[in-house]
């Protein structure tokens, strides 16, 4: 036998019987340490400036302006910029927006229109001695692919079949699907759930955590006869980049395909966050069966 077998017999004979004991005691020694509460002060800046969330549409209806305030813990709740001057431009005409009295930070044009496609959008907004402004244009939307409703025997309840992909290199979308059973649910039970929303969405690059491994969705099972609204957004190049980004932040993120954090590439001049934007809208009604 050679000298180094002889080195590897001696310790597997001899020392390995030495080293279990020692090896349970450390083991007890780092599941029995004492933990110690450590608070870490954060710094936070608070942003003095506001958040917009608008979409112009060419739907007939009261076009609508939302205005926030940012706020840097997860579960603060936005607090709502009132009392802010808004309009929208156009080569042709102004639309005012005014507050409304009900819904503080929501903004309503004066009267109901539509947008159209191939005009530029100009968002100006004076609040608190600062302009902050944006420009958006609308392109037109392509036929959808309705979903459909996939069906479970055990719940005898459905859930949605969204049937668009996820990629497609010659057109990006977003689609809405609200769903209300509320007239199929005895109204007097308390606390019942009776409607959702869920969004999907059509990007033209290749996401790892949303195109090839997909992060899993909360589920929603509704029952039969429910009534379905589903809406097509069109998509600008410049709007998709803000949707990616934001996904990117929220939806895909808990993975090993994790997304660096980063801030969203808005449009709002003046350190404004959020975006502006001007979507056409294809929409549809269906009952679930």
């Amino acid at each position: 036998m050679k000298l180094s077998e002889l080195n590897i017999y001696y310790l597997l004979c001899f020392k390995r019987p030495r080293l279990i004991p020692m090896l349970f005691l450390v083991l007890f020694a780092l599941l029995t340490a004492c933990e110690e509460k450590i608070h870490w002060d954060l710094d936070t800046e608070q942003v003095n400036t506001i958040v917009v969330d608008a979409i112009i549409t060419n739907e007939v209806k009261f076009q609508q302006i939302h205005l926030t305030k940012p706020f840097t813990n997860q579960n603060d709740t936005a607090v709502p910029v009132t009392g802010a001057n808004v309009s929208i431009k156009t080569d042709n005409f102004t639309i005012l927006f005014l507050e409304s009295p009900e819904n503080p930070g929501h903004y309503y044009s004066d009267y109901p229109g539509a947008g159209s496609i191939d005009i530029t959008y100009k968002l100006n907004i004076q609040y608190e001695d600062e302009t902050y402004t944006a420009e958006t244009y609308m392109i037109p939307v392509l036929p959808a692919n309705l979903p459909t409703w996939q069906y479970d025997t055990n719940k005898d309840l459905y859930k949605i079949q969204w049937n668009v992909s996820q990629y497609n290199p010659a057109q990006q979308a977003m689609y809405e699907v609200f769903i209300s059973w509320s007239h199929l649910v005895d109204p007097t039970i308390p606390d019942t759930l009776t409607m959702a929303k869920m969004m999907n969405y059509t990007l033209n690059t290749i996401n790892v955590n949303y195109t090839i491994f997909p992060q899993d969705k909360e589920e929603v099972w509704f029952p039969k006869n429910s009534i379905a609204i589903v809406k097509k957004y069109s998509v600008t190049d410049e709007y998709g980049d803000y949707l990616r980004a934001l996904l990117a932040e929220a939806e895909w993120q808990g993975s090993i395909f994790e997304e660096a954090r980063g801030n969203l590439p808005g449009n709002i001049s003046n350190g404004g966050l959020g975006y502006f934007s001007a979507c056409s809208v294809i929409s549809d009604t269906l009952v679930v069966h």
